[in-house]
């Protein structure tokens, strides 16, 4: 079989020719058979045909594409590449799909909609920026962005040719190409170029385009606009724009068609034309020149409006008030021009008229208005209306117009007007456009006029078709250029291919003798008219191929052009092609006194696209404004025609199209009525044909049209050969092998590097072997799974049928069952009825008979008794008779027998007698005869006994059987009672035996409270014994300090007049004051504490003291402040303590001071030396002070303890009393810290009084008096503050006492507790339950009671707390003012070695606080951006920077300084937003992120918001910041977060970008799980969208890797769950928006297996964020996504319309029809019908949805969701942060 007999086979799709249609389908018939000679068609109108043949079938009709190729984006992919194919997939594109663009080849089609897509928002332009062409489907962003990356990558110069004839949309298409440009190559930090570009169109539309029979909004001009773009850091950026002008349309000003309008801006005026009341404006309809085509209005277009946008955009780009004004006036000038009458003129005296002239009112008001809107003379201009000046040789020679001359001079002048204003403005908006930077490469937007022919065409229709003859010579140059590139790069052979050549006609045209060269010769001559013209172009032009001539007449011609053959009328052409204007009516408006109509006036029109612009002055049009000449152009310039000007230009153009790659949008007009979506064929084919479509498709048909990659066919065409003959490492072959066996005939195909070409046709075919070969696989598979079906069908058929026979047939059999049921019922019913009736009447007639035989036989009885009685008399009578009778006979008988009888046993008895007589006589016969009598007469009275007792017995058990029934009644009775008594003592016994078990838990605990009740009174009794140990040996100290005080004083007396006359006076009266004025300074700051002084301070005084540093240094684990302990070792036994302080302060101590003064005698310097020691004690610092105050506030606080411990019952609130007494010694071991500061500070203070020079501290007598006066009255505040100190002692003590009592009372009531308890425990097994409830009443009760107390105890305990809390903040005050203390004798200059000694002792007890200088903020922040890398923070606390910022902070706080907290945070947020404003790696924005949320919450935390500190423990309340309130600061750092946040989320998302895709949809796991199964090796990575290796695994697999990777960064450094959620929730989002929006831009893609290959990937997905344990809102982005591909999965009929709604909640009406009509049918899937998507439709427009953006099928991939910062505790102590050394921090901060 011929590849023809198998493509023309029965069913067959083919096209046939139609009148109207222009192509019809049909179906075949019969099959077709080579040498046939006809057809046997079935046209879509269901009528039977028969097509005629040739013999050899060389006009065998077209065939359809298969159903794959419908539908296409590009046209040049179809298999069939004739006219009926393109057409119809255009067809299906636009009116079932509603898709307006389509590729074919290198060119976008694009259809006019006439309606209003969602096609151009900043979403679509988002979506289409970065895919190459063809990735997407078909748009004017995706033509336009291939020429941006073009200019990016080459940084050469481009060009998009936008065509079309009128109404087809040229200029739309145009002005997106030109927004998309500006949205692209917009900058934020320039001069908004791209707005001016854009506000450039609305006034191009104004005042060059109008309203026409084809378009409301026709564009009667060319326009090719440059957009400049410039190289900035390999980014193009545009930079500014120039526009050129071509061929406008002078004479729509004076003369508009019917239907058809002006220009708008004059309709645009005269709506506005309250805002002008100079203008003397009125309506449309009034004006001349406005209402010649009698359609003013152009419907759902208000033009007032569109002039305030005129205006608007006329001011952006650089049009001053004034300017614009003028223009208006020019504007309404030249209306009131078009409405000045000229009127008939007579002969002076009669009433003939003067048909040589004209005449113009002088009083015409249209005339002054004119004038005046000019400012020009208004007789001048009336004047050269009515005459024209004629040149002779030496003279001019004034002759006077006709009507028709001086009108049509007055439409000239208004054209003339009108041509320079528009150059005008296109010059002021070049101007605005061009800054005049450098020009680096521009993208060149065409925006020309297509192929044109009317009914009359003339000189303008002329123009147009000749320049898209030059356009479409260049366009057929390219495309077979990059035809010819495309086989040389895929290395093919291949033949030259014929394409059409239009030279021919452009000769014609442009040639030496042409029609424009005649033209012009023409024009020059003096009496030049058309018809001569038209003679000439007859005789010259014959030649010509494609010129004809017409057959009647002289005023027309006829071109062939590429296109059609169009027919020009000559009348016309002359007068537009010299395009004259009268030289004097120039001059008078040259003359105007507004400056603007002069300068409009002095244009030079020069063609900028071949001059040079760097020595021109242009301003980028076509024009150049030369204001400042005075003289007219000289007439050399006028003498140059419209013709040769328009050929210069466009030699120009192509010239410049020539050094661009250009780029092609074909618009096409749909319909003449401007219906949306109206499909007229004939007027679309027509067009494909004038606008190169069908020429491309026939160049691309004459070579190798169709192109796969090796890896699409492999996967599409693998089912066409053996599994053998395939393999999947090398795919080339296998396609090699796939082709050679179905296409023999090797010119039909060609195997390139990277693609198969094909000829036009084969694909089509393997389609169809293709479709046969599934077919018939799918017939087998079909077969078996039919028989599956049908077998299971039939088995289960066969189960229903035996389970519905069986339950027939129990029916049938319970039925008749019930039947016979029934009929014996009935029976007996029957029976028993008849029996009844029987039985009554039998009973009746047995009554009756009984009756009758009743009283029948009663007579009968009776005469049968009487006669019976009768007889029975005579019976007796006779009886007693005959007795009578035989009894005498008897007798008499009897007595005869008697003496009979007595007479034989008389004689037997006398014989008897004898021998037993004789018998008698012998003993053992008597022996015999007695011993048997005997054993029967016992054996009977035994038997007779024994009768008796059974008969006793049986008598007794008979009277108690009836009492045993009763009591076995009452027994029964008893055992129901005793099972329920049963069941009680069970549960009683478990009750007794839980309470056993609580009772012994109960005697246990208070045993262990006796235990610890003893240990506790051991405790206080030991306790108390060594508090009064203490006491006695601080009493002992006290005497003892006190004598050695007296004898100190003494001792100063002598020294003091010994020192007298050696003391320099002066030197000791400067040390005395500044002594003096310390110690003021010291006693203003210690007032309040000095009148808690201690004992202690009496011992300052003293000579022989221990020194601090010495207690320091031999015991630094002090346990707290005593009252005269000082600094001795607690832990030494205190009798060794006595000891050795009596030792080192009374004997030793006095002996060297013996010694010293002995010495001092003979050497003057050690005496120095021992007054500087002496003086230094006389002088009480406030150290001294704060020790003593501390060490008493000490005392109290531990005997306060101790009472309150002491005093607490033991009870279940044991533990947390334990839980509180340990956390009280953790604050006594923390207050012993405290003491061993303290005494270094003391030590500090000491020495630093030790330093002072010996020569400043002489004194003199006087003010040792005043010194000793002072040591007199602190003596005498200690011994009240003794006296004191014994009154709270003696108070103590009486609280001691009441506390003893108090326990000894709750002693006696444990013991009474435990005894009763003891006792119920005795009793308990005699107990009834009535006592165990009064017994556990009891032990309630107590509980309560104990329960009350334990209440009562916990207040105090909280009350002791309160307590704590205030001494702790006395402490902390003290702890201030001593580092206050401490830094100020830092300055004064202390030794190294006790500098050491406070710095180790501080170290102890930080305070979180990070001192700094503000001078050192820029190198601090600096630092900590640049040493903190992401290896360094993995290592640190999360947040550790916001925490060491907060520290600073503090410090500021502390110290109140304002500025330093100002500098600090303003700085940091300066350097924060120069990260994110700047590129950075994510790692260090997360970092920032962090830090920046932890700062937050730490100002939140330690702010004074009672909503953030609840939480804080006291010593963070303690550390709260004091004198700021940085709410306001708190807000911007939450404008930082933000912004971060939104940087992070575009970086990331920026990488994600290029994987989304792959992952999400091209990603086949499924193919993909089916290739690695028959795979050795894996494959080669071969494409994106065919191989999900690409890049080193699975797509999806490489997303989850990148989210991944972003999760382990957020979780390395410290990123709460929270705000990582809402990354992700943002992160799934955007997924969610490119995948749909690539879905939705992608028609190709949009079938059944996508929903399966989405839903797959999106489970992955799924799979790994439930994984992490996030919730389920981070998935909710991702429902649309879902959704989709449930759809596309879902059954598409009109009964599943309710289904699709419900199922398509996420997703806008827009989207669901979007993937409806591009949903992509397979080969056995039921085809998509108008009603169901109209039925759709009208059902998901009633949904309840938002309306908003509800005709926008994208989703914005820029939005971002907001970041919501919520608060988090930190529990962490500032004071444990340290700083490390790695970040080179140490000497700019110092921990405090």
């Amino acid at each position: 079989m011929s590849s023809e007999e198998m493509l023309y086979a029965q069913g067959a799709k083919i096209w046939v020719p139609h009148a109207e249609q222009v192509w019809e389908s049909a179906t075949l018939e019969e099959s077709y058979r080579k040498g046939a000679g006809f057809l046997k068609i079935c046209t879509e109108s269901g009528s039977l045909k028969e097509v005629k043949l040739k013999a050899d079938g060389s006009d065998l009709p077209p065939l359809r594409n298969p159903a794959i190729l419908v539908g296409q984006n590009d046209l040049t992919t179809l298999s069939y590449l004739h006219e009926p194919g393109v057409l119809y997939n255009l067809r299906v594109r636009f009116c079932e799909r509603q898709i307006i663009y389509t590729y074919c080849g290198i060119i976008l089609v694009a259809i006019n909609p006439y309606a209003e897509m969602p096609l151009y928002g900043p979403s679509i332009i988002r979506a289409y920026r970065g895919h190459a062409m063809g990735d997407l489907e078909p748009h004017i962003f995706a033509l336009a962005e291939e020429a941006y990356t073009k200019l990016e990558r080459e940084n050469c110069n481009l060009s998009i040719i936008v065509s079309g004839e009128s109404g087809a949309g040229k200029t739309v298409s145009a002005k997106y190409a030109m927004r998309y440009f500006a949205a692209v190559g917009g900058s934020e930090s320039e001069t908004q170029v791209e707005r001016k570009v854009l506000a450039s169109s609305p006034i191009m539309e104004a005042f060059g385009n109008a309203k026409t029979t084809r378009n409301d909004n026709s564009s009667r001009f060319g326009k090719f606009t440059k957009l400049l773009f410039r190289n900035q850091m390999g980014v193009m950026y545009l930079q500014g724009a120039t526009m050129h002008t071509y061929l406008l349309e002078k004479s729509r000003v004076v003369y508009q068609a019917q239907g058809e309008r002006n220009y708008h801006i004059f309709y645009q005026l005269c709506a506005a034309r309250a805002k002008y009341p100079e203008l003397v404006l009125d309506h449309q309809d009034k004006f001349e020149f406005l209402n010649m085509g009698g359609a003013p209005d152009i419907e759902r277009v208000s033009d007032a409006d569109q002039f305030n946008e005129t205006v608007q955009a006329m001011t952006v780009l650089g049009f001053s008030i004034q300017q614009i004004a003028d223009i208006v006036k020019i504007l309404a000038g030249i209306l009131h021009l078009g409405n000045i009458q000229v009127s008939k003129k007579f002969n002076e005296g009669s009433e003939e008229e003067d048909t040589d002239s004209c005449e113009i009112f002088h009083n015409d008001i249209h005339l002054q208005i004119t004038g005046d809107l000019l400012r020009v003379s208004a007789e001048d201009l009336r004047r050269w209306l009515l005459m024209r000046k004629i040149e002779s040789v030496n003279e001019y020679v004034l002759i006077p117009n006709s009507i028709e001359a001086a009108q049509a001079a007055r439409d000239a002048l208004a054209k003339h007007i009108y041509a320079k204003l528009f150059q005008y403005i296109v010059g002021v908006l070049n101007k605005s456009l061009n800054n005049g930077s450098k020009q680096c490469s521009f993208i060149g937007v065409l925006d020309i006029y297509g192929f044109e022919t009317f009914e009359v065409n003339s000189f303008e229709q002329f123009c147009i078709n000749y320049a898209n003859e030059k356009l479409q010579q260049q366009f057929n140059q390219h495309v077979f250029k990059l035809e010819q590139e495309e086989y040389l790069k895929e290395g093919i052979t291949w033949t030259m291919i014929d394409f059409y050549d239009n030279q021919p006609c452009i000769d014609l045209i442009e040639s030496r003798l042409g029609v424009l060269d005649l033209l012009d010769e023409e024009c020059r001559m003096p009496k030049g008219s058309d018809e001569s013209w038209a003679g000439k172009l007859i005789g010259k032009c014959s030649k010509f191929p494609h010129f004809e001539k017409p057959r009647f007449g002289t005023t027309s011609f006829f071109i062939k052009h590429f296109s059609d053959t169009v027919e020009y009328d000559v009348n016309g052409f002359l007068e537009k092609n010299r395009d004259t204007v009268s030289k004097e009516l120039t001059q008078v408006l040259s003359e105007s006194n507004m400056s603007l109509v002069k300068q409009v006036m002095t244009l030079e029109e020069i063609d900028t696209l071949s001059v040079d612009p760097a020595k021109s002055s242009t301003l980028g049009g076509r024009v150049v404004i030369s204001a400042g000449r005075k003289q007219v152009v000289p007439s050399k310039q006028h003498r140059k025609t419209v013709g040769s000007q328009f050929q210069e230009s466009l030699a120009s153009l192509i010239s410049t199209l020539h050094a661009t790659t250009p780029h092609y949008v074909r618009c096409i007009k749909p319909n003449d009525d401007k219906v949306a979506f109206k499909w007229e064929t004939a007027k679309i084919i027509q067009q494909l044909r004038a606008c190169g479509v069908l020429e491309t498709v026939r160049i691309s048909a004459a070579g190798f049209p169709s192109r796969w990659l090796y890896p699409d066919f492999y996967m599409r065409y693998q089912l066409l050969v053996y599994r053998s003959k395939l393999d999947k490492n090398d795919m080339k072959t296998s396609c090699r092998n796939i082709v050679m066996k179905w296409i023999p005939d090797e010119d039909k195909y060609r195997f390139g590097n990277t693609q198969i070409f094909f000829r036009a046709g084969q694909v089509a075919f393997l389609e169809q072997v293709r479709a046969n070969l599934r077919k018939k696989y799918i017939t087998i598979v079909q077969s078996v799974v039919r028989r599956f079906i049908y077998r299971r069908r039939f088995l289960r058929l066969q189960l229903v049928i035996g389970g519905i026979q069986r339950h027939a047939r129990g029916f049938l059999a319970r039925q008749r069952v019930q039947k016979m049921r029934e009929a014996r019922a009935g029976l007996i019913l029957s029976k028993y009825a008849r029996g009844w009736l029987c039985r009554r009447r039998f009973l009746r007639l047995r009554h009756s008979i009984a009756g009758i035989q009743t009283y029948a036989r009663g007579m009968m009885a009776r005469s049968k008794f009487h006669a019976m009685r009768d007889h029975y008399r005579a019976v007796q009578i006779q009886r007693f008779v005959r007795g009578a009778l035989a009894r005498r006979a008897y007798q008499k008988r009897r007595r005869n027998i008697i003496i009979c009888q007595a007479a034989i046993r008389r004689f037997l008895a006398r014989r008897q007698f004898k021998r037993l007589k004789a018998e008698a006589k012998t003993i053992s016969h008597m022996e015999n005869k007695y011993m048997g009598l005997e054993n029967k007469i016992i054996s009977m009275q035994q038997r007779i006994d024994e009768l008796n007792r059974d008969n006793s017995n049986l008598k007794h058990k008979t009277s108690e059987i009836s009492v045993l029934k009763m009591k076995l009644e009452l027994k029964k009775t008893l055992e129901a009672e005793f099972k329920n008594v049963k069941a009680a003592c069970q549960d009683k016994d478990k009750l007794i035996e839980a309470l056993n078990k609580q009772l012994e838990a109960e005697r246990d605990e208070k045993m262990q409270l006796l235990e610890e009740n003893g240990h506790a009174q051991e405790d206080w009794i030991s306790q108390k014994q060594t508090w009064r140990l203490e006491n006695e040996e601080l009493r002992r100290q006290i005497d003892e300090i006190i004598e050695m005080a007296k004898n100190a004083e003494v001792s100063q007396r002598t020294q003091e007049d010994r020192m007298m006359a050696e003391i320099d006076n002066r030197e000791l009266n400067e040390a005395y004051q500044r002594a003096i004025k310390d110690k003021e300074v010291i006693e203003n700051e210690n007032y309040m504490l000095k009148e808690e002084l201690s004992r202690l301070t009496a011992g300052s005084f003293s000579l022989h003291g221990r020194k601090a540093s010495n207690a320091s240094s031999q015991n630094e684990d002090d346990v707290g402040y005593a009252s005269a302990k000082n600094t001795l070792d607690i832990n030494r036994p205190p009798d060794l303590l006595s000891k050795n302080y009596a030792y080192n302060d009374s004997t030793s101590l006095v002996v060297k001071l013996r010694a010293i003064l002995e010495e001092e005698k003979l050497k003057h310097k050690n005496l120095q030396e021992q007054y500087i020691k002496l003086a230094s004690r006389h002088k009480p610092t406030e150290d001294s002070f704060r020790v003593s105050e501390l060490e008493v506030e000490n005392e109290k606080l531990r005997s306060e303890y101790d009472q309150l411990r002491t005093s607490i019952k033991h009870g279940v609130e044991i533990n947390e009393l334990n839980a509180q007494h340990a956390a009280l010694q953790e604050e006594v071991r923390r207050r012993r810290e405290e003491c061993i500061q303290l005494k270094a500070v003391l030590l500090q203070q000491s020495q630093s009084m030790r330093s002072l020079e010996p020569e400043s501290l002489q004194l003199r007598g006087n003010d040792v008096n005043e010194l000793m006066e002072a040591f007199q009255s602190q003596k005498l505040i200690n011994r009240q503050l003794e006296s004191e100190l014994k009154a709270i002692t003696e108070e103590h003590n009486s609280k001691l006492v009441e506390m003893t009592q108090e326990i000894e009372r709750l002693n006696n009531e444990k013991d009474e507790l435990q005894k009763v308890i003891f006792e119920s425990i005795d009793e308990f097994e005699e107990a009834n339950v009535d006592t165990l409830k009064q017994n556990d009443r009891y032990l309630r009760r107590e509980l309560q009671k104990a329960v009350a107390q334990f209440l009562l105890v916990q207040e105090e305990l909280k009350l002791a707390h309160a307590k704590l809390k205030a001494y702790r903040q006395d402490g902390g005050q003290l702890e201030h003012k001593l580092e206050e203390e401490m830094s100020r004798n830092k300055a004064n200059g202390t030794s190294s070695d006790v500098g050491a000694n406070v710095t180790k002792q501080k170290s102890q007890n930080p305070q979180g606080l990070m001192k700094f200088h503000s001078s050192d903020l820029d190198k601090i922040l600096q630092r900590l951006l640049s040493a903190l890398t992401p290896r360094t923070v993995v290592g640190l606390l999360p947040g550790f920077p916001a925490y060491l910022i907060f520290m600073c902070i503090r410090y500021t706080d502390l110290t109140n300084a304002d500025d330093d907290v100002k500098e600090l945070l303003s700085k940091f947020v300066i350097q924060i937003k120069k990260m994110h404003r700047t590129p950075h790696p994510i790692e260090n924005r997360v970092i920032w992120l962090v830090n920046s949320i932890t700062l937050l919450n730490l100002l939140k935390q330690y702010g004074d918001v009672k909503e953030y500190v609840k939480f804080n423990t006291e010593k963070q309340n303690q550390q709260q910041l004091k004198n700021f309130n940085l709410f306001e600061y708190r807000r911007v750092i939450l404008d930082l977060i933000v912004n971060l946040y939104q940087a992070l989320i575009m970086q990331i998302q920026g990488l994600l970008d290029p994987k989304i895709v792959p992952a999400i949809l091209n990603n086949d796991e499924i193919q993909r799980g089916r290739q690695a199964h028959g795979m050795r090796s894996r494959a080669p990575s071969i494409g994106a969208s065919s191989s999900p290796e690409h890049g080193g695994g699975p797509a999806w697999k490489q997303l989850i890797g990148q989210l991944e990777h972003f999760y382990k960064q957020f979780q390395h450094f410290g990123l709460d769950n929270c705000y990582a959620e809402q990354i992700f929730h943002q992160l799934l989002y955007f997924v969610c928006a490119v995948a749909l929006n690539c879905l939705m831009l992608r028609g190709d893609i949009c079938m059944w297996e996508t929903g399966m290959i989405i839903r797959y990937n999106i489970g992955c997905i799924e799979d790994w964020v439930r994984s992490k344990k996030m919730s389920n809102d981070v998935l909710a982005p991702l429902a649309p996504l879902n959704q989709v591909s449930q759809l596309l999965q879902s059954r598409k009929s009109e009964q599943d319309v309710q289904t699709i709604c419900d199922l398509c909640t996420s997703l806008s009406t827009a989207q669901v029809l979007k993937v409806m009509k591009s949903y992509k049918l397979d080969d056995y899937e039921s085809e998509i019908t108008n009603v169901f998507l109209d039925k759709l439709t009208d059902t998901l427009n009633a949904r309840q949805m938002q309306k908003s953006n509800s005709d926008e099928f994208t989703i914005d991939q820029k939005f971002i969701h907001p970041f919501k910062v919520v608060f988090r505790y930190s529990d962490i102590k500032l004071e444990d942060i340290d700083l490390p050394s790695h970040l080179n921090l140490d000497e700019f901060l110092t921990k405090i």
